[in-house]
């Protein structure tokens, strides 16, 4: 199914509603997925994925595992 079909399907469902609250919510989607906002990252947000990235390149990693366990020893002290 092609995006236009996909829209007149949903224009065709949106006729219908007479739920203002879901009309409210619907609205409210729609609004937090506006396409033409770009997210600008904060420097400190660029240093800290080059951070990252360089850390994966390195090796210098943790399995979900021994993060959990580190987790727990650190909660219990």
């Amino acid at each position: 199914m092609g995006t236009l079909e996909i829209k007149l399907e949903i224009f065709d469902k949106l006729k219908n509603i007479e739920d203002i609250s879901l009309l409210e919510k619907i609205r409210n989607l729609l609004k937090n997925a506006d396409s033409s906002e770009v997210y600008q990252f904060e420097q400190y947000e660029l240093d800290m994925l080059k951070e990252s990235e360089e850390d994966i390149k390195y090796g210098r990693v943790i399995s979900q595992e021994d993060l959990d366990k580190e987790d727990l020893e650190w909660l219990s002290k």
